[in-house]
């Protein structure tokens, strides 16, 4: 799979954290503007908070960026992050940040789940984001070329690893006790790393066939 575009948006630090939820019904003109394609959105506020935002839409004005899942922007749907109180804004296309997940297993809750423990558990540690750079890199040509064989032994074998991973963040996030949510999140980072080599084996045997 490959990323149709991709920006990353400085804005002038300021303090506070964006606004959450309080968008009124606002004439388009006040909204601002935006190409009307589904994207996914990464907000860090100059305090060190961060949002992600998975599948939605994206407007901005001199002032502000709109974030909403609905593309006519309803007030209940819509998130307000001001400019001036943000560090930077990442504007993704395609899911450009699940490439192997996209290729093996396609959109859906595999891969909605794997997102969500990326922004729970990996982005907000120095480690897990260290992993998440290494993975952001390395992984487009790995996805390429799975996405091409999706029948191959080496892909159905990496798209059960990637299925099981997507199960077991699942059950992180439904644990009641933190013992049992901690031991899933390493697990999980384990198998993360043994996905991403194994999904680097596929794509080199891969390639020798082709």
């Amino acid at each position: 799979m490959s990323t149709d575009d991709r920006s990353d948006v400085e804005a002038n630090a300021g303090s506070g954290t964006g606004a959450d939820g309080d968008t009124a019904d606002l004439p388009p003109a006040e909204v601002g503007v935006g190409d009307g394609r589904e994207k996914h959105v990464l907000v860090r506020t100059a305090d060190g908070s961060v949002f992600e935002h998975g599948d939605v839409y994206l407007r901005y004005s001199e002032t502000e960026f709109l974030v909403s899942a609905d593309p006519e922007f309803l007030a209940a749907e819509t998130k307000r992050y001001r400019k001036e109180n943000l560090s930077r804004v990442e504007i993704t296309q395609h899911h450009s940040m699940c490439f192997i997940t996209t290729a093996t297993a396609g959109s859906g809750r595999t891969l909605d789940s794997l997102r969500g423990f990326r922004a729970d558990v990996m982005r907000p540690t120095r480690t897990g984001r260290a992993l998440l750079r290494v993975y952001e890199r390395v992984s487009p040509p790995i996805a390429a070329t799975v996405d091409r064989n999706p029948d191959a032994a080496p892909t159905r074998l990496v798209r059960w690893l990637v299925e099981r991973c997507g199960t077991l963040a699942d059950d992180r996030r439904e644990a009641t006790t933190a013992t049992g949510r901690a031991s899933r999140s390493v697990a999980l980072v384990v198998l993360y790393v043994v996905g991403v080599c194994l999904a680097a084996l596929a794509h080199g045997w891969l390639r020798l066939l082709e």
